[in-house]
């Protein structure tokens, strides 16, 4: 490495030194690290809610909720499914599978906006065509 090349390769290492912090500083400094905000946000959302059925078993919860005029259906899957590909639908009185609600892959929490009456639901695999469950609330 001659005299020039050392020259430049100083040079841009002191720029690298003095830009890294500057930059790391301006792209955080309008994130919002308080915590309380957050959970009274949360709370302030979940006590809006109002639980009108629950159902629950080894495998998954269901709760129909009610915010407002708006209805919406809360999936939580307790356990990985062993399915790739599964599908809820609606409870008929019948015991059979009725409209699709969503999708559901890994475990979570999965909302879907539904306005009809549910009997209960039922998790579909629609790869091997048979039912992972079955719910009624």
């Amino acid at each position: 490495m001659n005299y020039n090349l050392r020259k430049v390769h100083r040079y841009s290492w002191l720029f690298i030194v003095i830009m890294l912090p500057l930059l790391i500083m301006f792209s955080i400094k309008d994130l919002d690290f308080s915590s309380s905000k957050n959970t009274s946000l949360q709370s302030e959302k979940s006590s809006a809610k109002q639980l009108i059925k629950v159902a629950e078993n080894e495998l998954v919860r269901v709760s129909w909720l009610q915010k407002a005029d708006l209805k919406s259906v809360e999936v939580i899957l307790k356990t990985p499914l062993k399915s790739a590909s599964s599908l809820v639908y609606t409870l008929t009185k019948s015991g059979e599978k009725g409209i699709l609600i969503g999708p559901v892959s890994t475990v979570g929490i999965y909302q879907f906006s539904f306005q009809e009456p549910l009997e209960g639901i039922v998790i579909y695999d629609t790869l091997k065509e048979t039912t992972i469950t079955k719910l009624l609330f």
